[in-house]
């Protein structure tokens, strides 16, 4: 197995259900976190803190997310700097561990054992006394989505009954920080939904999320708060509009959305230095400009004033694709 679920028994904190009820924050921490394979450095001195709700983790493979991740549930150790949380190290220190859910990108389930019997022994190596371990296996059976195959083997799984197993481990403990890797590889569109719910319900009820993932969209399903990440280093971190705003050197895309795009040009480019480019399409006009604020203005006062026909105004590079592109570039 190539991640078995970490466990421990002595120390055992004291069991809570699953809520969606807001929670005490939790605050997991990288100071100056480095990491290296031989000759390989696989994170580069990272400054990080994750807080209430969810962050996506975005980065190409090879990017360090894993390693990263590794540190954070406590699976390695790094050559320099720290990760704690709520001040105290990972590394080794149950109580902190039991506080932390992890699914990893293998599988780590035992192929023998049904879903009802995995997750059973999980919750009794977790500390949940025997008398609420039933009705927890079938709250988080439900939650998951694993009703109809709950007393399946796991080494019968499909992918994607295989990743909503790893789910429910990890938020049988209802644990305050959950950390996903690659959380939706091999999930059906109806599963990947169910999933990206769990997920934003947690982080809503005040739960510390990350989730890793490198397919952009993905993370735009969960959350907006990102972490962009490339050979080791951290590349930006916020809110994507936060990060855009950041970018001062890139122009902005803005279409807008109107029955004559050819009278829209013409007015437009009649403002010096508003427009460094203009692409007409059917029913649209693509303005690339780097005054948005100036644009913004000039829109409104052609819409209201002189009834210039418009019906939607898309904002086309604030999301993660073309964010994470200005980002590599």
């Amino acid at each position: 197995m190539s991640e078995p679920v970490a466990t421990a028994r002595a120390n055992a904190p004291v069991h809570r259900a699953p809520s969606t009820e807001l929670r005490t924050p939790a605050r997991l921490v990288l100071q100056g976190v480095t990491r290296w394979f031989g000759d390989v450095i696989a994170l580069n001195n990272v400054d990080l803190e994750f807080g209430p709700g969810v962050t996506g983790l975005l980065g190409s493979n090879g990017a360090g997310k894993t390693t990263m991740i590794r540190l954070m549930v406590g699976l390695a150790a790094a050559d320099a700097g720290s990760v704690q949380l709520d001040g105290v190290p990972v590394r080794n220190h149950v109580p902190t561990l039991a506080r932390i859910g992890y699914v990893a990108d293998g599988d780590g389930l035992y192929e023998e054992n049904t879903a009802r019997e995995f997750l059973a022994s999980q919750a009794r190596l977790r500390g949940v006394p025997s008398a609420q371990r039933a009705a927890l296996v079938e709250e988080i059976i439900a939650r998951v989505g694993l009703g109809d195959a709950a007393d399946q083997r796991a080494g019968g799984y499909s992918k994607g009954m295989r990743q909503r197993l790893k789910l429910g481990q990890a938020i049988l403990h209802d644990p305050d920080v959950l950390i996903l890797d690659e959380p939706l590889t091999g999930l059906d569109p109806l599963m990947r939904r169910d999933v990206i719910r769990v997920v934003r319900e947690l982080g809503d009820a005040g739960a510390t999320v990350i989730v890793s993932s490198h397919v952009l969209h993905e993370i735009e399903a969960m959350t907006d708060r990102v972490v962009f990440m490339r050979h080791g280093q951290v590349l930006a971190e916020g809110t994507v509009g936060h990060i855009r705003d950041l970018l001062h050197t890139e122009p902005r895309r803005v279409r807008l959305l109107t029955p004559d795009p050819a009278d829209w040009a013409r007015r437009l480019l009649t403002v010096n230095g508003l427009v460094k480019g203009l692409q007409l399409e059917d029913d649209a006009l693509l303005v690339i400009t780097e005054r948005p604020e100036q644009l913004s203005a000039l829109v409104q006062d052609l819409v209201l004033d002189e009834q210039l026909a418009l019906t939607g105004l898309q904002a086309v590079d604030e999301d993660l694709g073309s964010l994470f592109q200005y980002l590599v570039n």
